[in-house]
């Protein structure tokens, strides 16, 4: 790269095109308001990434991120060199590697002669007072219009509607070839929903104009070609359309919001003659059409809801069956537990293990990911760990079976956070892993610590040294475990952060009882948000020990 050259990165942010020039030596890249590039987004750490300048170019780093880093989808385990054209992976947000400060995408357009074509706004044509009713024939139209009309009321599947639709279309106007496409979303191609060749229906795709499709869908516009003949877009490359034809003619599926797709007919038959009124009958079909399209897709996405919502009740009843109905009642200590998931089912996870022994194992998880997935990886992962519980291993032993476990039977870009716990409520002693999840706080009055991480992620590699920490819960002690919904809850572009949960389990924690203390955190949180919906789920558990400490 030419010394001197300049590299930006340009990325979408909460719905915000955001462009950032590489400057100086270090640039980081991360959610903290003290990062060069900050990304607001849950799945980017404070300080995620960085790129440090290597000669005329730029090396990335990734500074031992949750989510991880990766550059054209591979994970950035040493550093690695950027280049124009190269894609940024931090956490979920993509940033585009560019030289232009201003990168915008390159239009095309194709210059040709109009001279046998007749161009003509649908808005137009669908304005009041003006209708193709009149004159010769007026009353077969008003008949047709009558038969969309009753089109509309009835209930059909969507692909029955468009093939009944070329049906009318094919008695409005005479036609060789008529073809029906929808498009998913702007911008994508239309797909071939119905077709009819000479009254029958047509199983094979039908070819038209690359030329005369983008006009009709990006301008609204209806087109007829009175002569194909003489016509250039049917004599480019681009134009698809088989050969002999005479007359052809496109409109768009506008439903008075957006143009959903378009019916194209084409004839070639050389004494058929498209013009203005071929034209408008053919729009003001499609118009009464698109409404009817419009419908059906509210009707069938409708259906699916209704579908999916009882299959997610049914999925969230599950899950949360599974999950302890109480927490344990032990002489001198208080257990306190919240799981409130974003979607109807979610990747939180939390239970509690009485041995015989009377050690009290709990555990506190959260999956990657949301909604169904994670539920699924959370329900294997909570019955594999109750397995080995059952078994009285030692958090040490249990995680790096759960370890294995996972990595053999799930896709190593999903893992689970994981907090682990034994407690002796003898004298309590709590042995403990942390296995990349937020850190818990034990707040006394002795002040405030916390139990920082002690492994990786469950599943992330094959093996794994986790290290085992062990801690002693005082009397008048609260120990405090919770999944990053509560830190990373956002609100625009500022986050719950830990500073704030930490002060507000300083102030709370020594004058609320424990099943006060929960609730009131949560209001905290939605009192943040000021309305704004959860990103992520949230649970949280709380151990305190009864007592006072000895002075």
């Amino acid at each position: 790269m030419a010394f001197g050259v300049i590299l930006y990165l340009s990325s979408a942010v909460s719905g915000r095109r955001q462009i950032w020039p590489l400057e100086g030596t270090i640039v980081e890249i991360g959610r903290s308001s003290k990062c060069a590039i900050q990304l607001a987004d849950g799945t980017v750490s404070k300080v995620h990434s960085e790129l440090s300048r290597a000669g005329d170019g730029w090396l990335l780093r990734d500074l031992g991120s949750r989510n991880g880093t990766r550059l054209n989808g591979q994970q950035v385990s040493e550093p690695k060199a950027i280049k124009p054209g190269d894609k940024l992976e931090v956490g979920q947000v993509i940033l585009d590697v560019t030289t232009e400060a201003d990168p915008t995408p390159t239009i095309y357009s194709d210059a040709f002669d109009l001279a046998s074509s007749l161009r003509i706004p649908a808005a137009q044509i669908l304005s009041p007072g003006v209708s193709p009713a009149t004159g010769p024939g007026a009353a077969d139209i008003v008949h047709l219009m009558a038969e969309v009309g009753q089109l509309l009321i009835l209930p059909r599947p969507l692909p029955e509607t468009c093939d009944l639709i070329l049906a009318i279309a094919e008695r409005a106007v005479s036609a060789t070839r008529l073809v029906l496409l929808l498009r998913d979303r702007p911008g994508a191609d239309p797909v071939q929903m119905a077709a009819r060749i000479k009254g029958g229906s047509a199983t094979e795709p039908l070819a038209l104009s690359r030329t005369i499709m983008e006009m009709v869908l990006t301008e609204n516009t209806a087109v007829v070609t009175k002569d194909a003949a003489l016509d250039p877009r049917f004599k480019s490359q681009q134009s698809i359309v088989l050969q002999g034809i005479h007359s052809a003619m496109a409109v768009p599926l506008f439903d008075n919001t957006r143009v959903l797709g378009l019916i194209y007919a084409d004839s070639v038959d050389p004494r058929a003659y498209y013009g203005q009124r071929e034209l408008e009958v053919l729009t003001l079909v499609a118009n009464m059409a698109a409404v009817k399209i419009t419908n059906a897709r509210l009707l069938e996405a409708d259906d699916s809801r209704r579908r999916m919502a009882q299959e997610l009740a049914t999925a969230t009843g599950i899950q949360r069956g599974m999950l302890p109905a109480r927490p344990p009642e032990v002489v001198g200590w208080r257990f306190h537990t919240r799981l409130e998931s974003c979607y109807e089912v979610g990747g939180d996870l939390y239970d509690f293990h009485e041995a015989p022994n009377g050690t009290v194992g709990f555990l506190v998880g959260d999956v990657s990911g949301k909604g169904m997935g994670a539920a699924l990886l959370m329900s294997s992962f909570l019955s594999s760990s109750r397995t080995l519980f059952d078994m009285g291993l030692s958090p040490g032993e249990l995680v790096t079976r759960l370890n294995a476990l996972m990595y053999r039977n799930s896709d190593p870009a999903h893992f689970v956070t994981a907090f682990i716990a034994r407690l002796d409520p003898n004298n309590g002693r709590l042995e403990f892993v942390n296995a990349g999840h937020p850190p818990p706080y034990l707040i006394g009055p002795s002040g405030m610590r916390t139990l920082d991480a002690t492994g990786i992620p469950i599943g992330m590699l094959e093996e794994f040294p986790f290290t085992v920490g062990s801690i002693d819960i005082e009397p008048g002690d609260l120990l405090a475990v919770f999944t990053d919904g509560i830190p990373e809850a956002k609100r625009g572009d500022d986050f719950f952060e830990d500073e704030r949960l930490e002060g507000i389990l300083k102030e709370l924690a020594p004058t609320l009882d424990i099943d006060e203390l929960g609730p009131e955190l949560i209001r905290r949180v939605d009192a943040f948000l000021d309305g704004e919906p959860r990103s992520d789920d949230i649970t949280l558990l709380l151990v305190s020990r009864e007592g006072t400490q000895a002075s």
